[in-house]
């Protein structure tokens, strides 16, 4: 293991790839997996041509705190709130029995500012909502609050391998949290990629990661584009919002669940037989 050690860049052949970190070759390995985050470098080097990571327009807000004393969050747990009027959302969700997560969404404008400002907006934008909403976001820290300017690859990926390379997590498919899951997703691609160079010889390397490829990429693109929508869906405003909201009470919750499942299927269904 190594540490403190940037990798500027992969140089690989037909029997390994080499690790480049300060203009030298630091280490070489079989095969290398690419989890360097939505700003990956290396994803730019490896798809040179590729557009790359683009904002939604959307600024997220993520918080925790110790449950607080005098603070109801009855009918609020595991409930997110959206605001026809200005399209931002709030969630609340428990962490154990002793701390509590909220996030909000809201339109960016400008640069995203710093967390102590990005609080004392929040707060302005949800001085009238649920008594509960701005009692949490101003009980928090800034220290504590992360703020976040949504962003997402502006076309999915053509390959999620190339040769002795395997690109993971929101290097390979980095999406709007909208359905929640962008973490999920990473440890699906590990779980696969587990599963395809299990008992692998060095040669086999590039083959599988095809194998990996040929499971992960179609499903993981599908979401960045549900997630895309999801997010436009509930960022609607006036007229637009109320429609919307009308739709999804008129809409069965067995048809709702339905379509959620669909996400699921098509991942089961991906999966090559034989692995």
């Amino acid at each position: 293991m190594r540490t403190g050690t940037p990798v500027e860049s992969l140089e690989q052949d037909e029997s390994g790839v080499w690790a480049v970190s300060g203009g030298a070759r630091v280490a070489r390995a079989d095969l290398a997996v690419v989890a360097d985050g939505i700003g990956s470098a290396l994803r730019g080097q490896l798809f040179p041509d590729h557009p790359g990571v683009r904002r939604t327009g959307c600024l997220d807000l993520r918080g925790m705190l110790p449950v607080p004393d005098g603070v109801a969050t009855d009918g609020l747990l595991v409930t997110n709130l959206i605001d026809r009027r200005t399209g931002s959302e709030f969630g609340l969700y428990p962490v154990g029995d002793d701390y509590l997560y909220w996030f909000t969404d809201s339109v960016l404008h400008g640069q995203p500012p710093e967390p102590a400002q990005a609080q004392r907006d929040m707060l302005a934008l949800t001085a009238d909502w649920h008594p509960t909403v701005p009692a949490l976001i101003g009980a928090t820290a800034p220290a504590d609050i992360y703020v976040d300017a949504i962003a997402c690859l502006a076309a999915p990926l053509p390959s999620f391998a190339v040769g002795r390379v395997a690109l993971l997590g929101d290097a390979a498919h980095a999406m709007p949290p909208d359905l929640g899951q962008g973490a999920s997703q990473a440890f699906e691609d590990a779980a696969a990629l587990v599963r395809h160079l299990r008992d692998a010889s060095p040669s086999a390397a590039a083959e599988r990661l095809r194998r990996y490829d040929a499971q992960r990429r179609r499903p993981a693109s599908k979401l960045i584009r549900q997630a895309l929508r999801v997010s436009r869906l509930t960022a609607q405003t006036g007229a637009r919002g109320w429609l919307r909201d009308a739709a999804l009470r008129a809409t069965p919750n067995r048809l709702a669940v339905r379509q959620a499942a669909g996400a699921y299927r098509d991942r089961e269904e991906s999966q090559p037989l034989g692995t």
